[in-house]
Parts: C-alpha cells; structure tokens; sequence
C-alpha cells in the first residue's frame, strides 16, 4: 500500500506507549526503543512490533466496536501464546482519538503484517533490540 500524505503525517506525528513490567514507555517512528532493551533480554527476543485493532482502515469507529475488536486481537494473542503488554497511540494533536493497541515481544514482521491484516490495519510499527521504530506499511 502507498500511504497517502495525511496518513502518513499522522502516523509519524504519534506517540505510541507499552505498559510493560518496569513503566511506561514510548515509542516514536524512526527513534531507537531503547527502554525495550531489557524486556527484550528478559524474554530471549530479539523483535516487538505495536499492533491496533481499533479504527479499521483508519475509519473512525465505535468505541464498542473497536473494544470487540481489542477483544478478538487479545484472544489471538494468547491463542498463539505470544508475550503481549497494553499500550495506546496518541496523536500529537489530539485530532485523532487515542487507539488502544498491544506491544508484543518476540514477533517476526510477517506475522505481524499478518495480524494487522487480519485487522483491517494500514501499518505497524516494528523494531529490533536498539534499532529505531519503523513504520510498515501492510499490503492488501
């Protein structure tokens, strides 16, 4: 998929934030996670990605849709007994409401492409141990 420019503006004008055991933590499209590091030797993972199910093909949607859909995506989560912490994104303008999401440990990029197509999700963001955040884009 080619984002459009607004799309891809409002994806990086995000902050994206885990809670995992040690706080809170955020993430920024293109800067290393480094608060990761640790949870990531914990859990003998090398890779997270940040995964929504909220707001299909960024349509706004109705709060008790986009729970239902939390739900289904939590329930996959432990189905394939993946290590998993709640988080939320946050656009920097406060134009978009925030999105409910999940960081999950030790994911490779193409099951997480898978799962946010499943979704209906236009992109994830991914990262490896102490690299930056990066946008990917899913294609359709």
């Amino acid at each position: 998929m080619k984002p459009n420019p607004e799309l891809l503006a409002a994806y990086t004008a995000t902050s994206y934030f885990a809670d995992i055991p040690s706080g809170r933590v955020a993430l920024r499209i293109g800067e290393p996670a480094i608060e990761l590091n640790d949870i990531l030797i914990e859990n003998e993972v090398g890779s997270w990605a940040f995964v929504t199910a909220c707001n299909p093909k960024s349509k706004p949607t109705a709060e008790a849709k986009n729970k239902k859909y939390l739900l289904e995506l939590e329930e996959l989560l432990k189905d394939r007994e993946l290590i998993y912490f709640p988080g939320e994104g946050i656009g920097d303008s406060g134009a978009w409401p925030c999105e409910s999401s999940f960081l999950i440990l030790g994911i490779n990029l193409d099951e997480g492409i898978e799962i946010a197509r499943t979704f209906g999700q236009h992109a994830i963001l991914f990262g490896r141990f102490s690299k930056p955040a990066q946008l990917v884009w899913v294609n359709e």
